[in-house]
């Protein structure tokens, strides 16, 4: 049986790369069987073409994110929450910086939660 894990922002590593984002999967095959999700970062004029092969929900934290899918843009800020299915030819776009939360579903077919990554997470506290 797997424990809960808590995910602490501060003790993360974001390392920006050359498509100007940061991608945290937290939860993925080291820890997950079937679900994957993360944190991510996309820096401004960040825009990344991408199919999705997996269900996947973005979970604006701060921010703006576009979702360019054929012809029609998504403007999601912060608060809102995105639902792109499996098979979705899209782009990405950051007219600013964007954090968000994402989940995928199934997790082997994201190749960011596919992986087998630790992250430093805390340990709970205990009950007096």
């Amino acid at each position: 049986m797997e424990i809960v894990r808590l995910f602490k922002q501060d003790q993360q590593q974001w390392t920006v790369d050359e498509s100007q984002s940061s991608i945290l999967p937290l939860v993925n095959r080291s820890n997950s069987k079937a679900l994957g999700a993360g944190m991510g970062l996309f820096v401004a004029g960040c825009h990344m073409e991408w199919t999705v092969s997996y269900d996947e929900v973005l979970f604006i934290h701060d921010g703006e994110l576009e979702l360019v899918v054929n012809d029609k843009i998504y403007q999601a800020a912060a608060g809102d929450v995105l639902w792109i299915p499996e098979g979705t030819a899209l782009t990405y776009s950051a007219p600013n910086d964007v954090k968000f939360f994402y989940s995928v579903y199934p997790l082997q077919n994201s190749p960011s939660t596919g992986t087998q990554t630790q992250y430093p997470h805390q340990e709970p506290l205990t009950l007096a």
